[in-house]
C-alpha cells in the first residue's frame, strides 16, 4: 500500500491552481475592510508567532543534517529542555544515543533524537526510550513509557516503535504515540499511515485517526478523531471488554460513513455469524468498489479486502486533506 495514487491527485490539484485567473478586480475598493480586519487580527497573530517560530526552528535543524554522518550503531540528540539524560549522563547541548542505550526525560525535560537522516522523534515530558537497532534497513526505538512525537520521511517500513504492547511500523508518516504505566498504548497519526503489529493483528491507522493497544491483546480497531463517543466506547468494549455481540451492534448503530475505516477493520475480527451485519452497514455507508462482492468480503478473500480498502482510505484521505477547500462527500470522496 502506498500512496502514488494520492501524490498524483495533489499533482492534479496543482495543476488545477495554476490554470487560475492570474488576477481578479473586486468590484470595490476592499482595502477599508482588509484594514480593519488586520488590525483586529494583529493581537492573535503576535500570540502565535512564538510556537511557531519553535517548529520551524526543529525543521531546520533537521534538514540541515540531512547527509551529515553519525557513528555506526548511535543516533544523534539534541537537549531542548531540562536535563535528559542518556543512561545516568546528563546531555549537553546534544549527545549520542547508542544502541541498548536508554533516553530518559523527566517532568519538565525533552529531547529530540535524530532518526539516521530520515527523521526525528521528539521525547516528551516523562519518558523512557531505547535505541533498539540503528541499521540502514531497521531504525528501532523501544517505548517503555511516556509520550514521543515521530515523523518520517522515508520509504515504508523502514522505522519501528516497539511497545509493551505491540510494534508501531512506519508507512510514511507522523505520529504521536503515548504509553502509559500499565504499557496501554494509544497513537494518533496527523500524516500517511502506521501499521500496529502485534501477535500476528495489525491495525492500519490513517491519517486523523487513532488506536488503543493493550498488552496481551494488541492493536484495537482505528476510530476517526472526531468519532462519535458511543462508537468509541463500543469499540473498546469489543476490543478488550469483552463486549461481544452487544458491543459490536452499537458500534454499527453509531458508525457514520467517516466511521468507515473502523467497520473495515471489524469485518476480519467479529465472528462470522455478525460478519453480513458489519458488511451490510458499511456497504450502506460507503458503497463498495467494481468487483468487491459480498461474498467475497464474507470469505475474507483478501484482494476483495484490500480493493475495498483503498477505495475507503481514499476517501478518508480526500475527506480530510480537503476539508478547507471543498465539502467532500464522506460517501463517495467526491466534492457536493
Amino acid at each position: 500500500m502506498t500512496e502514488r495514487d494520492d501524490d498524483r491527485e495533489f499533482r492534479d490539484l496543482l495543476a488545477a491552481v495554476e490554470r487560475l485567473p492570474q488576477s481578479v478586480q473586486p468590484p470595490r475598493d476592499l482595502w477599508p475592510g482588509i484594514e480593519a480586519r488586520i488590525s483586529g487580527r494583529i493581537l492573535a497573530l503576535t500570540r502565535r508567532w512564538i510556537p511557531l517560530a519553535a517548529a520551524a526552528a526543529l525543521v531546520l535543524l533537521w534538514l540541515g543534517r540531512r547527509g551529515t554522518i553519525e557513528p555506526a550503531g548511535a543516533w544523534e540528540v539534541t537537549r531542548l529542555a531540562g536535563r535528559p539524560l542518556v543512561g545516568e549522563t546528563p546531555i549537553g547541548a546534544s549527545g549520542t544515543l547508542r544502541v541498548g542505550q536508554w533516553l530518559e526525560t523527566d517532568d519538565s525535560s525533552r529531547a529530540l533524537i535524530f532518526v539516521g537522516d530520515i527523521g526525528q522523534v521528539d521525547v516528551k515530558p516523562g519518558t523512557r526510550v531505547r535505541l533498539v537497532e540503528a541499521r540502514a534497513t531497521d531504525h528501532r526505538l523501544a517505548l517503555a513509557r511516556g509520550a514521543i512525537f515521530a515523523k518520517v520521511d522515508a520509504p515504508p517500513r523502514l522505522f519501528f516503535v516497539e511497545m509493551p504492547a505491540g510494534v508501531a511500523v512506519d508507512l510514511g508518516c507522523a505520529y504521536a504515540l503515548e504509553v502509559d504505566s500499565s504499557g496501554n498504548g494509544l497513537i494518533h497519526v496527523t500524516a500517511g499511515y502506521v501499521e500496529l503489529q502485534w501477535s500476528g493483528r495489525r491495525s492500519i491507522v490513517p491519517l486523523g485517526f487513532a488506536a488503543r493497544t493493550r498488552p496481551g491483546v494488541g492493536p484495537g480497531v482505528p476510530f476517526a478523531a472526531d468519532a462519535p463517543e458511543v462508537l468509541r466506547r463500543a469499540l473498546e468494549a469489543y476490543d478488550f471488554g469483552n463486549g461481544g455481540t452487544a458491543a459490536v451492534r452499537r458500534a454499527l448503530g453509531a458508525a457514520r460513513s467517516e466511521d468507515a475505516v473502523s467497520l473495515w477493520h471489524l469485518l476480519s475480527r467479529v465472528e462470522p455469524v455478525l460478519r453480513g451485519a458489519v458488511y451490510q452497514r458499511l456497504a450502506v455507508l460507503v458503497p463498495p468498489p467494481v468487483g468487491v462482492t459480498r461474498d467475497g468480503v464474507l470469505r475474507l478473500e483478501q484482494r476483495q479486502l484490500d480493493a475495498y480498502w483503498n477505495a475507503i482510505r481514499r476517501i478518508a484521505w480526500r475527506r480530510i486533506i480537503l476539508h478547507d477547500m471543498r465539502d467532500i462527500d464522506p460517501r463517495t470522496g467526491l466534492a457536493r
